[in-house]
């Protein structure tokens, strides 16, 4: 298992690999490492904070994240970033070091567990069920991404993809990226669109 040192980026959302995170970096521990990253291999890890602020340190930090690469950036000359992130590969923090000024960790990669799939013809249900929501969302006024969202064949890629677009919380979310296993994660997505079309057909009902 591969291990490296990386900096590390706590927040209150989560980062789903192949997923495109915007972020405005105007802290000033996050613009060193921003600074430093941008001569290097440009990529920090992203983890869920679970109690605390996104602001000022001393926040309890999730053990399982995504590794970020920055694919674009705008530097202002008050030191601000703009940055767009692209989620790379899950990872796990193994130990937390100490923050200089920022956090850092020693993290290892997180791969779904080996030769676990699931069945197309249930994936290809998942995905139009998923369209299906979308659609009585929209219809009650709510921004979901358009119905017709390219979702991949592949279910452990695309499970990922429609991780990232369900209006769940960030909890809920990182259930999802903890899990090794394409069929259990599925059915968690599965869950999910459940709870998410009944709360919207009552909607529909008031």
């Amino acid at each position: 298992m591969n291990k490296k040192i990386s900096p590390m980026f706590p927040l209150g959302c989560v980062l789903f690999p192949e997923a495109i995170l915007p972020l405005h970096v105007f802290e000033e521990r996050y613009r060193v490492m921003v600074e430093e990253i941008m001569d290097t291999d440009r990529s920090f890890g992203v983890v869920l904070i679970e109690r605390g602020n996104e602001v000022g340190g001393g926040e309890i930090r999730k053990e399982i994240g995504t590794l970020a690469e920055i694919i674009d950036s705008k530097k202002f000359i008050d030191g601000r970033s703009l940055l767009v992130t692209r989620g790379v590969r899950r990872v796990q923090v193994d130990s937390w070091l100490e923050d200089s000024p920022y956090p850092k960790a020693e993290i290892s990669f997180l791969d779904d567990a080996p030769n676990t799939s699931y069945d197309f013809r249930e994936w290809s249900e998942l995905v139009s069920h998923m369209r299906r929501v979308f659609a009585v969302l929209a219809e009650l006024g709510d921004e979901v991404p358009p119905i017709s969202i390219e979702i991949s064949d592949d279910p452990a890629l695309g499970s990922f993809q429609m991780s990232s677009l369900i209006p769940i919380t960030p909890f809920d979310s990182q259930k999802l990226l903890e899990v090794t296993s394409v069929t259990e994660r599925c059915g968690l997505l599965k869950k999910f669109l459940a709870n998410i079309e009944a709360d919207s057909n009552s909607r529909l009902l008031e």
